[in-house]
C-alpha cells in the first residue's frame, strides 16, 4: 500500500494547490479540513474509508444518475471551512455543469447564470454552488442561501501555510474549546489544547501504516509543556474509562483513536501522534 501511495505521489498531475484553494475562501478564521481524494483513490484508501460502491443511500444514487457526478470517481480534492450556520467548500474535480443545473431545477432549486441554489435536507438549510474554474467548484451548505457567492478566486490573503499531507485539518486558537455537537472525548481533547495559538492535524505515512500527527505552536515553552501534560492526562483518563467499561472498543470510534495518543513538547510546539492501523479502516466500513 505504501508503495502504491508513493507511486501515486510521483505520477499525480496536480490541479490547483491547497494554498490556491485556501485563497478562494473569504476572510475568516474557521476550522479548515482538506482531503486529497485523488491520492487516496490511487492508494486504495478511499474505498476502505467509504466502503464498496453500491451501498449508498437511494437519494444519493438518484443524485448520481441525474447529475452524472459521483465523488468516488469525480472528486479529486475537497477543502471545507466550518463556520457558524454555513459551511464553505472548494471542490476540485470533474463537473458536468449542465447536468448539475438540471438536478437543481428538478429538485425545487433555481439557477441564475452559473449560480445555483436549492433546498437542503432541512427547511432552514440551503445548498448553493457556482464554478470558480472549469474544474473548481464553490459550494456552501447552511442557512445562507447565497453562501457560495462568497467563494471566488483570490477572495482572501493566505492565513496560514497549508501542510503538504494529503489529509489535514487546521484549528485556529478560537476553536480550541469544547463544542456541544462533539463527543465528550473530542471535547476533552480540544479543552486540553486550549491556550495553543493553533493546531494542525495531518494524516501521514508511518511504519505501521498511517497516523494522525499534531503540531500546536504556543506562545512559550512553559505553555507547550503544560498543554502536552494535559493531553497526556486526558488520554490516560480515557484509557481508564474504556478499560473500566468492560466493553470491546470499536476500532473506528473517536475514543479508541484518541486513547492511543502520545504527546511531547519541543520548545514552544506541542507534538502528538495517534496511530491508524488496519482495524481502524475495517471498522469504518462495518
Amino acid at each position: 500500500m505504501l508503495v502504491i501511495l508513493a507511486g501515486s505521489l510521483y505520477w499525480y498531475r496536480p490541479g490547483p494547490t491547497p494554498a490556491a484553494m485556501l485563497r478562494c475562501l473569504p476572510p475568516g478564521d474557521g476550522a479548515v479540513l482538506y482531503v486529497n481524494l485523488s491520492l487516496l483513490r490511487k492508494a486504495g484508501l478511499l474505498e476502505r474509508i467509504a466502503g464498496q460502491p453500491g451501498g449508498e443511500e437511494p437519494e444519493y444514487k438518484r443524485f448520481v444518475e441525474t447529475s452524472g457526478f459521483d465523488y468516488r470517481r469525480d472528486l479529486d480534492a475537497a477543502m471545507v471551512e466550518l463556520r457558524p450556520g454555513t459551511n464553505l467548500m472548494v471542490l476540485q474535480g470533474r463537473f458536468n455543469w449542465a447536468r448539475l443545473a438540471e438536478y437543481v431545477r428538478s429538485n425545487g432549486g433555481q439557477c441564475a447564470s452559473e449560480f445555483c441554489s436549492l433546498p437542503g435536507s432541512r427547511p432552514e438549510r440551503r445548498i448553493s454552488f457556482q464554478p470558480i474554474q472549469r474544474r473548481l467548484m464553490a459550494l456552501a451548505a447552511g442557512t445562507d442561501p447565497m453562501g457560495a457567492a462568497l467563494i471566488r478566486k483570490n477572495a482572501s490573503a493566505p492565513r496560514f501555510e497549508p501542510p503538504s499531507a494529503p489529509v489535514w485539518m487546521y484549528l485556529p486558537g478560537s476553536a480550541l474549546h469544547s463544542q456541544p455537537e462533539l463527543p465528550p472525548g473530542l471535547n476533552a481533547f480540544l479543552e486540553a489544547l486550549s491556550g495553543a495559538e493553533r493546531a494542525v492535524l495531518t494524516v501521514e505515512i508511518s511504519a505501521g501504516g498511517l497516523e494522525i500527527v499534531l503540531a500546536a505552536p504556543c506562545a512559550t515553552a512553559d505553555k507547550a509543556k503544560t498543554i502536552a501534560e494535559r493531553l497526556s492526562g486526558e488520554t490516560a483518563t480515557l484509557k481508564d474509562l474504556i478499560a473500566r467499561s468492560g466493553k470491546t472498543s470499536e476500532p473506528a470510534s473517536p475514543a479508541t483513536v484518541l486513547a492511543a495518543g502520545r504527546f511531547s513538547a519541543d520548545q514552544t510546539i506541542v507534538h502528538g501522534k495517534w496511530p491508524l492501523n488496519k482495524a481502524f479502516f475495517e471498522g469504518l466500513v462495518k
